[in-house]
């Protein structure tokens, strides 16, 4: 019976391990508002480099194992020029997004990666300009000299975020970072690192009590 109950406990010890652990990791990856965040340098010979936002919801659910149930699903991006030029940054329906590049050229953004910063890219059109965007082509777009932030709340349906020189020239040279942020996502790691805690002790104080000193 007492090896059962000893493989009971180390069940709860493993467990709790396994629940406080990546816990601690989601915690630690979340800056003071809430996002898991990359940044790096991004350079592409063309005129845009072109992302499904979906991307970004992917990477975050492979770092934190799991999204939140409610809320809405936020995504940061930030973007300067390395030469001080003036970027534009921009999340538009990839209908809007895909009559800009198709007459230019454009790199397609797959694989990214958080930490480390690291993605694969596709280039299309060679090194053709794009025509400057008109306005209220973007859901959210943000252009101008220096850094340069948007922040956009998830919707339904197909969406692309662009980054490019504000005036269309090819050859684009940014320092970028990226965020998303899963709403109660601080809240659930809290509670995932309580309760693994919880199980780990639990699981200890019961390996003590059938193994103290004079118990048969």
């Amino acid at each position: 019976m007492r090896i059962f109950l000893s493989i009971v406990a180390v069940l709860f010890i493993l467990g709790g391990g396994a629940c406080a652990v990546p816990s601690l990791v989601t915690y630690r990856a979340l800056d003071g508002e809430g996002y898991i965040s990359g940044s790096g340098a991004m350079s592409t010979t063309t005129a845009a480099f072109v992302t499904g936002t979906a991307e970004f919801e992917e990477v975050s659910q492979d770092e934190v194992e799991e999204s939140s149930p409610g809320g809405s699903v936020r995504i940061r991006i930030a973007a300067e020029r390395t030469d001080g030029g003036e970027v534009l940054v921009a999340v538009g329906s990839a209908e809007a997004v895909q009559a800009l590049v198709i007459r230019g050229s454009h790199e397609i953004v797959n694989g990214l990666e958080f930490e480390p910063f690291d993605f694969d890219g596709v280039a299309v059109g060679g090194t053709r300009p794009l025509a400057i965007p008109e306005a209220g082509l973007f859901a959210v777009s943000s252009s101008g000299l220096g850094r340069q932030e948007i922040t956009w709340t998830v919707a339904s349906g197909e969406w692309r975020a662009v980054i490019m020189n504000a005036d269309g020239r090819p050859g684009v040279d940014v320092d970028v970072r990226f965020g998303v942020r899963f709403p109660y996502l601080r809240g659930f790691a809290i509670a995932g690192m309580v309760i693994g805690v919880v199980l780990i002790l639990a699981g200890v104080l019961w390996l003590a009590f059938l193994y103290r000193p004079g118990r048969r």
